[in-house]
């Protein structure tokens, strides 16, 4: 979201983005929050930056009952959020060893240590 936005950390998403040795994975949650809204709005060429995105992406983990019950684990152990542990545990389901986000560091997720979370607000510019 904050690469199509042009918002303060738009240079450092996109340069992640264009990285071409990073592979990306997703989640269905994360299509959930991005996706139906520029939809709905008719925001056509932010939709299809979303779904480039997603179709480069090496994975995308659905929502499901496992996902859910992990999710619930990692939350109870961490403090997380629920949206939050939602896209946590999809991300270590996949192996992913770098969970990067738009939050500052300090908050619940930051906790985790089944993989390494990275806030873009910590990365040159």
């Amino acid at each position: 979201m904050q690469a199509w936005r042009g918002e303060v950390l738009a240079d450092v998403a996109l340069q992640l983005l264009a990285d071409p040795v990073r592979e990306f994975y997703t989640a269905q949650t994360v299509r959930l929050e991005l996706l139906p809204k520029a939809r709905y709005e008719k925001r056509h060429q932010e939709q299809a930056f979303y779904e480039a995105h997603f179709a480069e992406a090496v994975a995308c983990e659905p929502l499901s009952e496992t996902l859910g019950r992990e999710a619930e684990a990692l939350a109870a152990r961490y403090g997380l959020a629920g949206p939050d542990a939602l896209q946590i545990a999809a991300a270590i389901r996949h192996g992913v060893k770098e969970f990067y986000t738009t939050e500052k560091p300090g908050r619940p997720m930051f906790r985790v240590k089944e993989l390494k979370v990275i806030s873009l607000y910590s990365l040159p510019v």
